[in-house]
């Protein structure tokens, strides 16, 4: 019977140390997922401010390119240059 008993507090320590590894990995787990939910966060954060910028130039070229072409239309022009062809010297 001796040996069956020390079978059976084998078995019990090792049961004991599975469920307290699987504790551990479980807590590992949920503290990598937290991580992961803080980058993609994170990330949101970034592509949202880049999205911004990124909006904020094109206004900027399209306002650019508007005050250039009030300055294009400021420029004298013969009847020749306005149909669009060169004007002849």
């Amino acid at each position: 019977m001796g040996a069956y008993h020390h079978s059976q507090e084998t078995m019990a320590t090792v049961l004991a140390k599975f469920q307290e590894t699987q504790c551990l990995q479980e807590e590992q787990y949920m503290g990598f997922r937290e991580e992961l939910r803080t980058i993609n966060s994170t990330l949101g954060t970034i592509v949202g401010v880049l999205k911004e910028v990124l909006n904020t130039r094109r206004d900027t070229v399209a306002l650019q390119g508007a005050s250039d072409t009030s300055m294009d239309d400021e420029l004298p022009t013969t009847s020749a240059g306005a149909s669009g062809q060169d004007a002849l010297p």
